[in-house]
């Protein structure tokens, strides 16, 4: 670049400067506790069919479900992986994966690499970092485009459709286009973000199931932990119970009462286990500054633990902390309205629904909501419990079109949630509405069609 032209961009940069300053200097507006933010333009982008918002489970099985009929597809993930609570949560166990879709294919990716230990293809402990390239694997194959480090945090409706969601990122804010949106965050963020009505707790209480705080650890010698090891045998949790009553005697010999009353542990392969020792009570979805409390208290009383267990001259000498979650499990957050609520009654009756998008076989499992009552009883079950169908209908946004939902966030009341939240039904029931959506663009419909 001459000189000339320098000076002439360098003009150019300094009244841009000038003009942006000057608008968003008068455009501040505070009153009280409120800042009114600037109105501005930012750049759109319409090119694609379906917007997956959330790379967890739900939203692996979404985009895999649009891409693989047709649609241009595109996933925007907060994080530096997919995989969702599968990776970045350090889950490394799976319940209720015996299904169809894409279930198979991820088993049949994990033995490949021998990152599967244990178990059946039901219910099976896996390697987290296995788990990242293979879902980047699965998507590059599909043609989905991914977008990580990028929050979804506005969205707005023309009528009763959703039109536009609004993200953040290193690149700045940005507005997409879709003809369907696909609520994959786990707690409706997005649905929330466009009005739609939604329920936290019971009658909107917002009493929730604890959150859990999941690290990887190394031992000297894994042989020597023997039943301390919850393990996966055939069609069951084998000594499950036992493991950690085991577990949690440990951890009192060594002058620990941990916030999990039913401490586990899970073999990853050689001398590395996870370990779920962690509860954090009272923590909501919707509240950043007691996710980052909780998640603080939790690493703590993780290094404590693992500190305390180390000094022992048990099987667990010398026990180092290897990784820890890089975000805290919440198990219960929003629940959103749907054209079906999946109710109590569904799985006492063992519902079957015509369009149904995935058959639950996992119980219900209510962890105490508070470290008390955590002590006496740590997790509820519903007596009756028989399989059940979750239907299309309670993946369709009721309050706003073009927006649908899968994973934890669907719509059922608070019992049915302790059974459908795992994360086998959420790769399944996304698979399903992926293909769904696809179904509804493709015959210019929208999912409010459905109503009846």
């Amino acid at each position: 670049m001459d000189r000339r032209s320098f000076l002439k961009a360098g003009a150019l940069s300094a009244g841009l400067a000038g003009f942006y300053g000057k608008s968003v200097a008068e455009d501040i507006s505070q009153s009280g506790g409120n800042f009114l933010e600037p109105a501005r333009p930012i750049d759109f982008n319409d090119k694609y069919d379906i917007v997956v918002c959330g790379g967890g489970p739900a939203g692996i099985g979404a985009a895999l479900g649009a891409a693989r009929a047709g649609m241009k597809t595109l996933i925007l993930e907060a994080g530096g992986c997919l995989g969702g609570t599968w990776t970045r949560g350090q889950l490394s166990w799976i319940f209720d994966f015996k299904k169809t879709g894409i279930c198979p294919e991820i088993i049949s990716r994990l033995d490949a690499r021998n990152a599967r230990h244990g178990g059946n293809d039901k219910d099976f402990v896996y390697e987290p970092e296995a788990m990242k390239i293979i879902l980047e694997d699965l998507i590059s194959e599909a043609g989905v485009d991914v977008r990580y480090f990028t929050t979804c945090c506005a969205a707005y409706k023309k009528g009763e459709k959703m039109k536009t969601l609004v993200t953040e990122s290193k690149s700045g804010r940005h507005a997409w286009g879709a003809k369907i949106f696909i609520d994959c965050t786990g707690d409706g963020d997005v649905c929330a973000r466009a009005g739609a009505e939604f329920e936290i707790g019971h009658n909107s209480d917002r009493i929730v199931q604890p959150c859990s705080f999941n690290a990887i650890v190394a031992v000297e010698d894994v042989e020597k932990l023997g039943g301390r090891i919850t393990a996966y045998k055939k069609d069951s949790l084998a000594g499950h119970v036992e493991s950690t009553k085991l577990n949690l005697q440990d951890l009192r010999a060594a002058g620990i009462e941990p916030s999990y009353n039913m401490p586990t542990l899970f073999h990853l392969g050689g001398n590395i286990l996870l370990m779920m020792f962690n509860h954090e009570y009272g923590v909501h979805c919707d509240n950043a500054e007691e996710i980052t409390r909780a998640t603080i208290r939790a690493r703590r009383e993780v290094f404590k633990m693992a500190d305390a267990l180390a000094k022992t001259n048990s099987p667990w000498r010398n026990v180092r902390v290897v990784a820890t979650s890089e975000h805290i499990g919440i198990r219960e957050g929003r629940r959103v309205k749907g054209l079906y609520e999946v109710s109590t009654s569904d799985l006492l009756s063992g519902a079957r629904h015509p369009d149904a998008v995935t058959r639950a076989t996992f119980g219900v499992d209510l962890h105490a909501h508070t470290e008390e009552i955590n002590r006496s009883e740590t997790i509820t079950h519903l007596e009756g419990f028989k399989p059940y169908d979750i239907p299309l209908r309670a993946l369709i946004c009721r309050d706003v079109d073009c927006l649908m939902m899968a994973g934890r966030c669907i719509s059922g009341d608070r019992i049915a949630h302790g059974s459908y939240r795992v994360t086998g039904n959420a790769v399944d029931m996304g698979y399903s509405a992926g293909r769904a959506a696809a179904k509804f663009v493709s015959e210019s419909k929208t999912p409010h069609s459905l109503k009846s």
